[in-house]
């Protein structure tokens, strides 16, 4: 009988190797099988979207749906992939199931590869048609006139606030916020910190609440002493926590008014909110809402 040559340490470790990597290649298949019938899934709900109400145009997109999944994604992950991580791995499957749904195009202000482009990606995925405008006013146009699913826009940045320009535009466009995106940008060239940027999604369709939320609106007061304190005072019965609040004056008609811009918690079906709108609404001031939308997931 042959003696047996011992194998070497390094043989080991290639034997162990090879063991792994036809391991890796089983559980491949086996991810790409179950992200087709994934993916076959979401044809199926295409089409039964469809062909429930075929006088009106079908609604693939949902915010909320789509942030209580990754949500769940997150909370259910065991590692050792960190959980941002894992999200972001579904966010790209459900992007491309989406397409096959329907292919989304979202307008953003440019250039092309810039800040806003990353928003957009972070937000609906390497699947989605972004589409570089000139400018945001063209990307609300884009939207309202239905070239465009949704646009993707800045609202306020660490370094500069509140984007004032669109305000301007929620105040002459009926557009709604179906979701929000929080971006870090790099450390500019001379060595400053980096910045949190947020971005608003807007489009057309009214967003259901999907268990963590926020809401913002517009608010125009006629300018008098004491107007914040009146305002403040209807969250604060209601304990309805103000995440954003930005004031501006502006002219118009009779006299000047006070344009606050604010984002709170909670969604616009929750009773308290239900009844802080209505008194806003049923008071001598301007009241827009401008949506309900998941808060941010990643």
């Amino acid at each position: 009988m042959a003696e047996q040559v011992p194998q070497t340490p390094s043989a080991r470790a290639e034997a162990e190797l090879r063991a792994l990597r036809d391991q890796i290649d089983d559980i491949d298949q086996q991810l790409q099988s179950l992200i087709n019938k994934r993916a076959a899934c979401a044809q199926q709900v295409a089409e039964v979207k469809q062909g429930i109400n075929q006088s009106l145009p079908a609604v693939f997109y949902r915010p909320e749906r789509e942030a209580q999944v990754l949500r769940r994604v997150m909370e259910r992950n065991t590692g050792p992939l960190p959980d941002q991580d894992m999200a972001r791995l579904f966010r790209e499957i459900m992007s491309v199931c989406l397409a096959l749904e329907q292919p989304l195009s979202v307008a953003y202000p440019g250039p092309e590869g810039g800040y806003t482009e990353q928003a957009v990606r972070k937000h609906f995925g390497l699947s989605a048609k972004g589409v570089a405008m000139t400018d945001p006013e063209q990307a609300f146009k884009a939207v309202e006139q239905g070239h465009c699913h949704y646009a993707v826009t800045p609202i306020e940045s660490a370094h500069e606030g509140l984007v004032s320009h669109t305000l301007d535009l929620f105040r002459r466009y009926d557009l709604r916020i179906c979701g929000e995106v929080e971006l870090l940008l790099d450390p500019t060239d001379d060595k400053t910190l980096a910045a949190d940027t947020r971005y608003l999604v807007l489009g057309k369709q009214y967003v259901e609440p999907s268990g963590h939320d926020k809401t913002s609106i517009l608010l125009s007061v006629k300018d008098q002493p004491g107007v914040l304190h009146d305002v403040l005072g209807a969250f604060r019965q209601r304990n309805i926590s103000l995440t954003r609040l930005e004031s501006r004056t502006v002219h118009q008609g009779a006299g000047d008014y006070s344009l606050f811009y604010m984002d709170f918690e909670g969604h616009q079906e929750d009773a308290s909110v239900v009844e802080l709108l209505s008194e806003l609404a049923n008071g001598p001031d301007t009241l827009k809402v401008l949506g309900s939308y998941p808060r941010a997931v990643l």
